[in-house]
């Protein structure tokens, strides 16, 4: 028997989809994503976000805070945040870059590594279950989504730099 939601919908059962827009497709898909990792990470000791940083420096580490945050997609001071976080936990190493001494290098010591592979399992279990649940080839999906962030890449740099204002200010 399939379980209720909570939303009136059976376990399994999709509700029909708002046909809006691509971008509200890509926000909607988001928010899911983002509900499925929070409860799969619970009891990892580590947040989604995190353990997407700690996979970067774990997978390509040394990098410098400006690789990091361009591989992630962020702005530098958030990603400098989040080594801020890593750092205060005890699980960050730092080196001279070889190719400029001036440059910071930063990767993750062994009790970062140690925490990355202790919430990894938790997050595997969210891959396969995703990834198991797709209906398109997963190569197909990640080209998509390839496609989608380059073509936001292509719109923040086109965008006019002067005259926009934040929010507040």
């Amino acid at each position: 028997m399939a379980r209720s939601r909570g939303n009136g919908l059976k376990c399994c059962e999709v509700q029909r989809r708002a046909d809006v827009s691509l971008l509200f497709d890509l926000f909607v898909a988001g928010q899911r994503i983002r509900r499925v990792l929070a409860d799969g990470m619970a009891g990892s000791e580590m947040r989604p976000d995190e353990y997407a940083v700690y996979s970067l420096l774990f997978m390509h580490g040394p990098l410098t805070a400006t690789e990091m945050a361009g591989q992630l997609g962020l702005p530098l001071s958030t990603a400098l945040d989040y080594l801020k976080a890593i750092d205060d936990a005890g699980h960050l190493q730092r080196s001279r870059h070889p190719d400029d001494g001036r440059a910071v290098q930063v990767s993750l010591n062994s009790r970062g590594v140690v925490a990355q592979n202790r919430a990894n399992v938790h997050w595997e279990v969210v891959r396969k279950l995703v990834e198991g649940s797709l209906r398109m080839p997963k190569g197909q999906v990640r080209a998509a989504l390839q496609a989608l962030d380059d073509a936001a890449v292509a719109a923040l740099e086109a965008r006019p730099r002067e005259g926009i204002r934040r929010r507040g200010a």
